[in-house]
């Protein structure tokens, strides 16, 4: 199922601006706090931005912006209840604040209140006829409703206002395949993709239209472009295979079809984990297996605030810590990396793991003694650890201690024998050392295993 597409008015799009004169004292330590708030929230760091925005409100507590910035943030974290809570501290400041009421009606949508959410919406919509992602969202709250004929007044209306807007033609589009009628359904997405021709979602659908139709060629091409667009999207997956299968190309269906349940499996847990969030804001556990799942698909940014969040609720896990510390490294921020590495090994100084990736860290900062330190104590707690020998032996060759380095070194390759580069290295080790034989005969089995192909 598509996710609800309300634009939550999150950052850029609709930040609100100061309006208010900055006054002196604590208003103006409000707005320093918010500044940072809303920088953090343009980088996913909610959980540093809600901080941020709290302080904020307690010093002023009548600001409309703070409150909605917080609330948007609380919303990125699923926290739904304190989202809503938010919301209507806004429009108890200010009733015809548009952007907190739809986004409101999106929080009674994601607790599947639609009731509610409709009469928010209506709301929006008597402040603001001109609102178009209303006219959007509150069409597929009909659309999930099955009533097709509001779906329909609600689309004309919005393209009555803008007759550009492609969601308003995919939704239009989908309706029409929901009623069966695919002629008209396959002419309005192949409208909805001439306006946004980036629209995955647009093109899953044609894909399916298409398929509908008996028009499998022209299916398999707009299941591609939707892959192109957006890889993980499981429903441009299927409908390809299906499109492969009619099209009797079997072979290439059936190796789609395994890319499919894979990442519906896949998909299908971080629903799992969301759904309960949604119903469970403050479970860590459910926080640090999203952090794991957004990880195992590249969403690195994505994954460290869920650690982030995860941490904050259980200050004490050595697990979350250290997997906090991996994602601030493999993203580039090192210093972050380095104070979880370091909170980690506050709470037990025996956690190799930790002292390893510390190692890491620091090497990748030029801080070469404190990675040596801090190697040499991952070593000591985990002696048999491969890698720990292997990097040893690079930072000791960077200060001319050969005989130290091809120590660690013949450690590593004894371990792994194919590993082609410590074998490299560990030749280069013996050469400076003054070891000639020892390296000739490391030489002789990079030689043979070049000519093997067996190598690592």
């Amino acid at each position: 199922m598509r996710v609800l597409m309300i634009c939550l008015a999150l950052y850029a799009c609709v930040q609100e601006e100061i309006k208010e004169k900055v006054r002196p004292g604590a208003a103006m330590d409000a707005e320093v706090l918010f500044v940072r708030g809303t920088a953090l929230a343009s980088e996913g760091r909610h959980t540093e931005a809600i901080d941020a925005y709290r302080q904020a409100a307690v010093l002023a507590p009548g600001s409309a912006k703070i409150h909605y910035n917080l609330g948007n943030a609380y919303a990125r974290q699923l926290d739904y209840p304190s989202a809503m809570a938010a919301y209507q501290r806004v429009l108890a400041l200010d009733s015809t604040h548009v952007s907190a009421r739809h986004n409101l009606a999106a929080m009674y949508v994601k607790q599947l209140n639609y009731a509610q959410a409709i009469d928010e919406h209506r709301r929006v919509l008597s402040l603001d006829p001109g609102h178009l992602t209303t006219y959007y969202d509150l069409g597929y709250i009909y659309f999930l409703r099955g009533e097709y004929g509001e779906v329909e007044k609600l689309l004309q209306a919005g393209l009555d206002r803008d007759s550009t807007n492609a969601s308003f033609y995919r939704l239009l589009g989908r309706t029409r395949l929901k009623e069966l009628d695919f002629e008209r359904a396959a002419a309005t997405l192949m409208r909805a993709v001439e306006l946004d021709s980036m629209d995955a979602a647009a093109y899953v659908d044609l894909a399916q239209v298409e398929l509908k139709r008996r028009e499998y060629a022209a299916a398999e091409l707009a299941a591609r472009r939707a892959i192109a667009f957006d890889s993980l999207s499981k429903e441009a997956y299927f409908a390809l295979a299906n499109a492969l299968k009619r099209l009797g190309r079997r072979e290439e269906s059936t190796e789609v079809l395994a890319q499919f349940r894979a990442l519906d499996q896949q998909l299908d847990k971080i629903d799992d984990q969301l759904r309960m969030l949604g119903n469970a804001p403050d479970d860590h556990e459910a926080r640090a297996q999203l952090g794991l799942l957004y990880t195992e698909q590249g969403r690195l940014t994505e994954a460290a605030e869920a650690y982030r969040l995860a941490v904050r609720l259980a200050p004490d896990s050595l697990r979350y810590r250290n997997n906090l510390g991996n994602l601030y490294l493999r993203l580039g921020q090192f210093a972050e990396a380095v104070v979880e590495y370091q909170a980690a090994l506050a709470l037990d100084p025996e956690y190799d793991k930790a002292h390893y990736n510390l190692g890491q860290v620091y090497m990748r900062l030029q801080r070469f003694d404190e990675a040596v330190a801090s190697l040499a104590e991952a070593r000591r707690l985990a002696p048999e650890d491969v890698e720990t020998h292997y990097f040893l032996g690079l930072l000791h060759a960077r200060t001319g201690d050969y005989a130290k380095a091809a120590e660690m070194l013949s450690v590593a390759v004894a371990a792994r024998p194919d590993w082609l580069d410590a074998r490299q290295k560990l030749a280069v080790a013996y050469l400076k050392s003054g070891k000639v034989e020892e390296s000739k005969r490391e030489l002789a089995a990079i030689q043979q295993m070049k000519e093997s192909g067996q190598h690592e």
